[in-house]
């Protein structure tokens, strides 16, 4: 077996030297040869442009000679209609052959008077009919257009060049150009006709351009050719076409095939006219390439030598490379083959990458799991802050951006329960005939339920519409239950309570159907609710550390569990209230979160209680566990407690700021900032936010105090700025979320 040809490390390494020495003179030399050439195409290009612009000058001369001798005519009497009035008045027109002696741009002229029959020339006289078909006949001209033309152009007129036979049987190309007498007057009496041979313009376009391959336009106000040194049209369309797109002025570099042209142009401001050379590159760059290749030969010299001395150092970076390859052989030889010195370090790597890529797999596979565990963690109550739960969920691609959500569980019938499997599979095919925006599917384990997360308002015509639909049909009995929507982040795991208490409806309104948590008779508790400030008040003391405070909430809440009129799904829904409470201020002391989170009952825990007296029981662990945090604070969360009870003090001080905050303890704001981040997660200004909205959300909900006056009472200065944010974090303005309010408490 014949053995792969290995270059040598030497000269794999010399290739390396090369390359490096090439880069660093590419970049100068790319400079240097950049402004030399720039230079000198400018210098080319200038020329041209001196060139084509003296040509336009001349062309701008010799009109404005045929416009003086139009004015000329019309100031002779002996021209005028009243002077020239028959066949027989033509020797007056003998004037005009004075026009013509001595102005070679001119190949012959024409005096026409307005509603007349003839035409006159220095040489003689001419019907309109005989001039066309016999002296000078146009092609595209005819007769009644011609005469029309001449009768009664108001403003001067130009046909480009054109074939015309003339009256001995020659053809010539011509340019006619009429004017009309008197010249910028509004009621003309007659009109000029100028005849000029293209050849004429051509042999002053041919001073311009000296290259047979080269080419020269004139174009009038319409783009359309006057003349030209050689007529191509695939030119002239490449012309239009830039023109049109970048205008009039420059030169420019266009490709038409595979050859690169120069295009130089200029207007005329005097008859609006463009005047255009386009030049190969290679002949107008002759010079330039000359020199050009002058440098590059110099570049070629440079790095013959550089790769010489290159050569002769190569041996002094030999060895660090060598022990660089004797590493990876001896720490990758278990994994890779043994290969031929650099070949051993590209086997490593290849290895590397594909233990990356499986790695990558286990962590995409494992997703949908990753995202269960978190919706789950939503439900229990675990996640009370809508931007952590967006933060944990962006990395397994979950996140939550609607204003409001709700919950529907699923509830199989045990000994008609499908396959795990097959139930998820069928409560996806359900959600997908859903039209909110968000759905997302929970399964709860161990039980014969999954529950349904959904963004948006409850629509129970949708709903029951949707159920009857898709779900009815099916052969096994499945009973859905629905909670209330809510835009608190919080109250998801409440949503998930009453849809659990719509569930035990169905002992009452029958299995096989789906049921409303507002059919139930758990929701017209709230005409004797407890009263949210009740909550309110617990978070407050529990910040405050007021334990005097606390003991007697403890007791009305108690209270409340062990009144008569008082059932069951209150007493859980304010035992979820408490855990969220409770919750929240963990939250906000990170430190504690393992060590006392085990003691809070979730959602899942909460909806199994069976008595009263489990949820006493339970209300008291959750608040007795609050208040040992105060006993558990480290000397270092001293600082923490300071800083917090000082923000709940003064939060409503419009002029409270974080220097103010830093002068208070005497520290700087860096480190106040980085302190406070580290401890509870959130930034100083988040958590003062937080505070005068919560304020704010008591004031709206409990007073009919003006807005103008929420804003000074919570620390607010300005009232859109105000707005501004309370919208941000509840997605609802003042006005609109003391509305909802009020519709939920009536």
């Amino acid at each position: 077996m014949k053995r792969s040809v290995r270059i040598p490390i030497i000269y794999q390494h010399l290739f390396i030297y090369i390359i490096l020495l090439i880069v660093p003179i590419f970049i100068m030399g790319y400079i240097i040869h950049f402004q030399l050439i720039t230079s000198l195409k400018s210098q080319v290009t200038a020329s041209n442009e001196q060139k084509l612009t003296q040509m336009k000058d001349i062309m701008d001369t010799k009109l404005l000679e045929l416009h003086n001798i139009s004015m000329q005519i019309s100031n002779q009497p002996e021209l005028t209609p009243y002077s020239i009035n028959n066949f027989y008045d033509v020797f007056k027109a003998k004037k005009l052959l004075s026009y013509k002696v001595g102005n070679d741009f001119i190949y012959d002229l024409f005096y026409f008077i307005r509603d007349g029959d003839y035409l006159y020339s220095g040489d003689s006289s001419y019907s309109i009919p005989l001039f066309i078909e016999s002296h000078y006949q146009y092609k595209h001209w005819q007769t009644d257009e011609f005469y029309q033309d001449i009768n009664t152009s108001e403003q001067r007129f130009l046909r480009n060049a054109e074939d015309i036979t003339l009256f001995n049987g020659v053809q010539s190309r011509m340019i006619t150009y009429g004017v009309p007498v008197p010249l910028n007057n509004s009621n003309p009496y007659g009109t000029i006709l100028f005849l000029i041979k293209e050849k004429t313009i051509r042999d002053m376009l041919r001073n311009v351009v000296h290259t047979s391959e080269g080419n020269a336009f004139i174009l009038d106000e319409n783009n359309q050719m006057v003349a030209s040194l050689s007529p191509n049209d695939k030119e002239l369309s490449m012309i239009n076409k830039e023109i049109e797109k970048n205008g009039v002025e420059g030169i420019r570099s266009l490709n038409i095939g595979d050859q690169t042209y120069f295009m130089s142009h200029v207007k005329s401001e005097f008859f609006d006219w463009t005047y255009i050379t386009f030049m190969p590159e290679k002949e107008l760059m002759r010079e330039v390439h000359a020199v050009r290749n002058k440098v590059l030969t110099s570049y070629a010299v440079i790095l013959g030598v550089g790769g010489l001395l290159i050569y002769l150092g190569i041996h002094m970076n030999y060895k660090p490379l060598r022990r660089l390859i004797r590493r990876a052989d001896e720490k990758w030889a278990r994994v890779v083959d043994h290969r031929h010195e650099l070949d051993k370090i590209w086997g490593a790597m290849d290895y590397t990458d594909s233990m990356n890529r499986k790695l990558s797999e286990q962590v995409e596979n494992s997703l949908p799991v990753l995202q269960q565990h978190l919706l789950i963690r939503l439900l229990r109550g675990e996640l009370i802050d809508h931007t952590e739960f967006n933060v944990l969920g962006a990395e397994v691609d979950l996140t939550l951006k609607e204003s409001s959500y709700f919950v529907m569980l699923v509830d199989f019938n045990k000994d008609e329960m499908p396959h795990v499997h097959m139930r998820a599979e069928l409560v996806e095919t359900w959600l997908s005939h859903l039209p909110n925006i968000e759905k997302y599917r929970v399964d709860l384990f161990e039980t014969s339920k999954i529950a349904m997360i959904l963004s948006g308002e409850v629509d129970a015509s949708l709903l029951e519409n949707w159920y009857q639909t898709y779900i009815k049909s099916q052969s096994s009995t499945i009973t859905i239950g629905v909670g209330n929507s809510y835009r608190d982040f919080t109250q998801i795991g409440k949503s998930h309570l009453e849809a659990s208490t719509a569930l035990h409806y169905k002992l009452i309104k029958g299995a096989d159907q789906i049921i409303f948590f507002t059919e139930t008779s758990a929701q017209h508790l709230s005409l004797r609710w407890y009263d949210k400030r009740m909550i309110e008040q617990l978070e407050l003391f529990l910040r405050q550390k007021d334990k005097d405070r606390v003991d007697e909430i403890i007791d009305q809440i108690v209270h409340i569990i062990k009144a008569e009129d008082t059932n069951l799904f209150m007493a859980k829904c304010l035992s979820f209230d408490v855990s969220s409470t409770v919750m929240r201020i963990v939250h906000d002391m990170r430190r504690f979160q393992k060590e006392v989170g085990g003691t809070l009952p979730d959602v899942f825990l909460i909806n199994d209680f069976h008595s009263v007296e489990e949820i006493e029981e339970t209300v008291r662990r959750m608040i007795q566990a609050a208040i040992r945090l105060d006993d558990q604070t480290a000397p270092e969360q001293k600082l923490l407690d300071e800083l917090l009870d000082y923000m709940n003090r003064n939060y409503h001080d419009y002029e409270f700021s974080i220097q103010s905050l830093a002068d208070q303890f005497g520290l700087s704001e860096t480190y106040i900032m980085r302190y406070f981040k580290k401890q509870t997660g959130d930034t100083i200004l988040q958590h003062l936010n937080r505070l005068r909205m919560d304020h704010t959300k008591q004031l709206l909900e409990t007073t009919d105090m003006p807005i103008k006056e929420i804003v000074t009472q919570v620390g607010y200065s300005d009232v859109s700025s105000f707005i501004r944010r309370f919208k941000q974090s509840t997605q609802l303005t003042p006005g609109e979320y003391r509305k909802r309010y009020a519709k939920k408490k009536a």
